[in-house]
């Protein structure tokens, strides 16, 4: 792929603004019209002969930021703001959306959860102290020099240390034993987070939004407590090829960072560093409940995450909607031209590929979608060679268009900002990959069509191709 040069990247961009409402918009006259300076929130100073740099979202990021900071899961909110929204996908669209939202059904982690009540309670009653010092795994001296909110993380420490000790293998039993139990009480302590107190009794609505994040709790809790129905829990194991929705966490912050791609933090920590940054689009897909990132696991290892979006294009029956796989990027490990590109995992490469593309059709499928049309480029080449394997579809990108318009994911950051005490934006802006004409050469015309990869269903919504010229 030719380098992008970054006075020259100005694609269409979507945005909403307050008193305009939805636009598209080329990239650099929204940095000039709406961006803001770093030095104007204090976060980097303006001084003589330093490069001026304006940034979209700023304040937004800053929020979200400061939100997670403070240990305030933003999750909840952006669940209680859709519900308030009030946007009937199904009546409008013939879209299921649940499915869309996550994996595991709640009903089914209650019943599991209260199936182990007695277990998961006794584990919690258990008093770490107590056991380690009374059974000599820990001296009391040292137990009780611990600061009280430091106490599992320390003892998990000790004890994994013992365990690694030839020394101690006349008490290693005993030593795994207590290690089950720290490491239980740890994970009893993220549940209790998720579920807001007693695990054993918490809300439907909490359930619902915190599903998977659950799931993954009890699925790591029963490799050290035994749980009835932890088979029925739907997370990564480690095995063969896996799937995950991101969760709205710190860590969908740090995906870009993770691979490596053009959603760093920062441009240095790129792989491909001629390509444009865009980590302030990643504020407004964080607070996009129709925006998810599908995280690909080989044998437990993160090799590669998938973006998808329901989006509408206009047609001659009106506006139907597709899945958009919006972008395909693997992590340094799962490319050929890296110097820590893994052997081993190349060589399952096309394998891991159709397993991606059986499962982002399954999930259309869920949705009620039977359109699945994906952008070509990648930040890989053996992406892009697979994807230049399917049959093309002809959209003119401004006949593609976002549900609602980013009106949503304005009003809930103005509401995110407000709470974090930082400036309330006057627009939100996004960049959708469908949307951008720069990222292939030869890509789409003049006329603004661009071709994408049908993985599912056919190009009866595009534009044929006889009425496309210069594709």
């Amino acid at each position: 792929m030719p380098p992008i040069h970054h006075g020259e990247y100005n694609p269409i961009i979507i945005g909403f603004v307050e008193g305009e409402g939805y636009v598209n918009t080329p990239l650099q006259t929204a940095l000039d019209e709406y961006g803001q300076l770093p030095s104007e929130f204090g976060l980097v100073p303006n001084a003589g002969g330093r490069r001026v740099r304006k940034t979209l979202n700023l304040s937004l990021g800053l929020s979200i930021i400061k939100h997670l900071r403070e240990g305030k899961g933003l999750k909840e909110t952006i669940a209680r703001f859709y519900e308030r929204w009030g946007r009937d996908l199904r009546a409008d669209f013939d879209v299921e959306i649940e499915p869309f939202l996550g994996v595991n059904d709640p009903s089914v982690l209650k019943r599991i959860i209260d199936e182990n009540g007695a277990a998961l309670e006794q584990s919690l009653r258990t008093d770490v102290v107590e056991y380690l010092g009374g059974r000599g795994l820990v001296p009391l001296s040292t137990l009780h020099s611990i600061p009280a909110q430091d106490l599992l993380a320390k003892t998990r420490t000790i004890l994994e240390k013992k365990t690694r000790n030839p020394a101690h293998t006349a008490e290693l039993n005993a030593l795994e034993r207590g290690l089950g139990l720290v490491c239980a009480k740890q994970l009893l302590g993220e549940l209790c987070d998720l579920t807001g107190g007693d695990i054993t009794q918490f809300g439907k609505a909490r359930l619902a939004v915190h599903a998977d994040e659950i799931a993954r709790a009890l699925w790591r809790l029963s490799r050290h407590l035994p749980l009835c129905g932890a088979e029925e829990l739907r997370c990564v194991r480690g095995r063969e090829v896996e799937f995950e929705l991101a969760p709205r966490d710190g860590s969908f912050l740090e995906l870009g960072k993770e691979v490596g791609d053009c959603t760093a933090d920062k441009l240095f920590r790129q792989v491909d560093r001629e390509v444009e940054n865009i980590y302030w689009t990643v504020f407004a897909w964080f607070l996009d409940r129709q925006y998810q990132v599908l995280r690909v696991f080989s044998e437990g290892r993160f090799v590669m995450k998938v973006h998808l979006l329901p989006l509408v294009v206009a047609n001659r029956n009106g506006e139907t909607a597709f899945l958009a796989v919006d972008a395909i990027e693997t992590t340094p490990i799962f490319r050929e031209d890296t110097r820590v590109g893994d052997a081993d995992l190349l060589q399952r490469k096309e394998h891991v590929f159709s397993r991606v593309v059986d499962r982002v059709v399954g999930l259309a499928r869920e949705m009620g979608i039977e359109n699945v049309y994906a952008e070509k480029f990648s930040n890989t080449g053996w992406v892009r060679r697979e994807l230049e394997q399917f049959p093309e579809v002809y959209l003119h990108i401004g006949d593609v268009r976002k549900i609602d318009e980013l009106e949503d994911v304005f009003e809930l950051a103005k509401r995110v900002c407000a709470a974090a005490e930082e400036a309330v934006p006057s627009g939100v802006f996004m960049e959708l990959q469908m949307k951008n004409t720069y990222l292939l050469p030869g890509g789409a015309t003049v006329k603004g069509v661009k071709a994408f990869a049908v993985l599912s269903g056919d190009a009866g919504l595009g534009i044929p191709m006889k009425k496309v010229v210069g594709v």
